[in-house]
């Protein structure tokens, strides 16, 4: 690790005692959510939005590369009595995912861009990726100072081009970190 690479199982352990609170962009997008199937959260942290869709009774995996992070999941999905399958994984050595192999896939604020092929490869025709991070559109000062994690302009319908576009906002409203964000709920359309 580098001095500039964060110690994210420190990260996790200072924020144990944080509540398990859902985003809200994706609460407001949940009737758009499968209720059934298999899901996917990447880049999962302590698993917030993985026990909100066991919790809609999805059947799910989370990865993460924090085992810390994925140790918090566990105890927590074990006190609300849900099954989640947690995967430590360095997305960025790896980022491989079965093809075609989940309903929905969820993905937020983590942004590797090699990883979208791979993201978009592993979901089932009719399902559904849901993607929202931080965004260079909009008015707001701050967020991520390194490009590389800050999405630009329409990128992400350039990313899920020929999908069906459900739901798709940038630039709208701050981020909490700083910045402002971009989602998107696009539907893969069946071969």
């Amino acid at each position: 690790m580098t001095s500039s690479t964060p110690d994210w199982n420190a990260r996790w352990r200072e924020r144990a005692d944080q509540p398990f609170t859902v985003d809200p962009w994706l609460l407001s997008i949940a009737p758009l959510l499968p209720s059934t199937g298999l899901a996917l959260d990447l880049a999962c942290g302590r698993g917030r939005h993985a026990l909100f869709l066991a919790e809609r009774g999805l059947s799910v995996t989370a990865l993460d590369s924090s085992a810390e992070a994925l140790a918090q999941l566990g105890t927590e999905a074990t006190r609300r009595n849900l099954k989640i399958e947690t995967r430590q994984v360095d997305l960025e050595a790896a980022p491989h995912l079965p093809p075609a192999a989940f309903n929905l896939i969820l993905l937020l604020f983590y942004l590797q861009r090699s990883l979208m092929p791979h993201l978009r490869a592993a979901v089932r025709p009719g399902g559904l990726a849901v993607v929202r991070t931080f965004s260079s559109a909009g008015p707001f000062p701050g967020g991520p100072d390194n490009p590389d994690f800050v999405l630009r302009p329409g990128e992400l319908l350039d990313i899920f081009a020929g999908w069906d576009i459900l739901r798709h906002e940038e630039g709208l409203e701050p981020s909490s970190k700083g910045g402002s964000v971009a989602g998107i709920v696009a539907r893969r359309r069946l071969d």
